[in-house]
């Protein structure tokens, strides 16, 4: 629907004007949000709960030049200049925060997944709120986190493995073919595919925001929202979310998804304090909705510079007549043997790993999943768990997942490196450590890596017969590396 552009400001005025002449009889103040659509869109991002607060966070980003300011809505998220690149920082590249635009770490908030439930993320990729939503649960329970196109998954697993979350699923299936073999949830989010006006200020531009497209999407998410009614179980609650400012696909689908279903849904009431919102709309064109769609959430981009967005919040409040009829996939259950790399070599105690359970998953990794996770039977997972230990390594090599997950639990064989030295070995070169640097390490092997008290990765000592010079190999997974790629200068959504 969308597709990268880079239009003079002309062009993007112009486009701006047609999108605020559509939508000027429902917003407050057309002028302003004119204004705010032409201009560049802050960068975002939230610090990593699991390993690292935000005022840690700040004063890392800070530390090198990056200002961040604390969103007032959100205990964990940062807003920074629109050119800032937090994508490159090492903070990002190790997994202290994640990239999101402001608006939608929403939904989740919203969704308030709790530790230990079982929770589906229905269309899921690239991730980031699948990654909200494990840090929300304190990556416990069950996750499972669905996408359409498997070409979009890729992103997926990398954010698991970089966030080293043990608590997800990933399924590939058309979320509206997701049946009931995959169980029953405590809670639902569909966030849905949409005409996407609500992205209007990132480098992308709309390609062609016609009426075909708005029914077109209004459909899918239909067919999506039925879907994941069935899915919630009785009690259970269903988010709703677009980036769109559309009332096609936001409060007309919403309104018709009640009124098929009210003994079954129950639209919530909902504030969130700090943060700027204008109720659903009551009517559109020759269309008038329920009164309780007012208890909807729009987030137009001039109320707190941000991008736009749509969110409901929906409760089940019955459905006696859909039992439960979960039937998890079972993996074959591992030895706690192969934690010996972490274990002995850093000495990492066992109770560090309590909670999890390790599985086989194919024959390149022994995976670690969280106890008690109910994977749906199908659609089948694609990826289960976290990979942690490199089964035909010799000696057993511990992932960098693994790695990033458990070593602030290490006693010994850790190596802290300066400034210069970091950005060596996020690069993947290999860097000379000292006498000093060395004084927790009992000989060559693998070492865990450090900067500021954080640990940012895996390295090998190998030492030079020949020299008295002792080397660190940087173990970086290639596409982690700090010059691998451009990262997303606005991340995903």
């Amino acid at each position: 629907m969308l597709r990268p552009s880079s239009p003079s400001p002309a062009q993007r005025a112009a486009l701006a004007t047609a999108l605020v002449a559509r939508y000027a009889e429902i917003v407050d103040a057309p002028q302003a949000l004119q204004a705010s659509l032409v201009k560049p869109l802050p960068m975002t991002l939230w610090a990593n709960p699991l390993r690292i607060n935000r005022d840690e966070l700040q004063t890392l980003l800070s530390a090198d030049g990056l200002q961040g300011k604390a969103v007032p809505w959100h205990p964990d998220a940062l807003r920074l200049p629109a050119d800032s690149r937090p994508g490159l920082h090492w903070t990002f590249l190790t997994g202290l925060s994640r990239i999101q635009e402001e608006v939608s770490m929403l939904p989740v908030m919203l969704l308030q997944p709790q530790p230990g439930e079982r929770v589906l993320d229905l269309c899921a990729a690239p991730g980031s709120k699948t990654a909200q939503m494990a840090v929300a649960m304190a990556d416990s329970g069950t996750l499972v986190a669905n996408d359409s196109k498997r070409g979009r998954i890729a992103a997926l697993r990398q954010m698991i493995k970089r966030l080293g979350l043990v608590s997800c699923s990933v399924t590939v299936r058309d979320g509206q073919g997701v049946d009931r073999r995959a169980g029953l949830f405590d809670r639902v989010l569909v966030d849905a595919p949409c005409s996407c006006e609500g992205t209007f200020r990132k480098v992308r531009v709309p390609e062609a925001l016609t009426m075909e497209l708005r029914r077109r999407s209004a459909a899918i998410q239909m067919r999506l929202l039925r879907r994941a009614v069935a899915l919630t179980r009785p009690g259970g609650r269903l988010v709703y979310s677009t980036c769109t400012f559309a009332p096609e696909e936001n409060e007309a689908v919403v309104d018709a998804m009640l009124r098929a279903h009210p003994d079954t849904l129950r639209l919530r009431q909902v504030h969130v304090p700090g943060l700027q919102a204008a109720p659903g709309i009551s009517r559109w064109q020759d269309q008038s909705f329920l009164p309780e769609i007012s208890r909807c959430l729009r987030i137009w981009p001039h109320q707190q510079d941000t991008g736009g967005f749509f969110v409901a919040v929906l409760d089940r409040i019955d459905g006696t007549d859909t039992p439960d009829q979960t039937t998890p996939f079972s993996p074959p259950m591992e030895s706690s043997d192969w934690l010996r790399p972490l274990t002995e070599r850093f000495g990492i105690p066992k109770s560090a790993f309590d909670g999890v359970t390790l599985i086989r998953r194919g024959n390149r990794h022994v995976h670690a999943l969280s106890d008690g996770h109910l994977a749906p039977y199908a659609p089948a997972p694609e990826m289960l768990g976290l990979p942690v230990i490199r089964r035909k390594s010799l000696p057993l090599k511990p992932t960098t997942s693994a790695v990033l997950r458990w070593g602030r639990h290490a006693t010994r064989n850790r190596i802290d490196l300066d400034a210069p030295q970091r950005d060596a070995f996020l690069r993947r070169h290999t860097c000379l450590v000292t006498a000093e640097q060395r004084t927790d390490c009992t000989g060559p092997g693998y070492v865990i890596v450090r900067f500021a008290g954080y640990v940012i990765g895996l390295g090998q000592l190998i030492f030079d017969r020949e020299s008295p010079q002792v080397r660190l190999l940087s173990l970086v997974p290639k596409a982690w590396a700090l010059d691998a790629g451009v990262q997303s200068p606005t991340g995903d959504d």
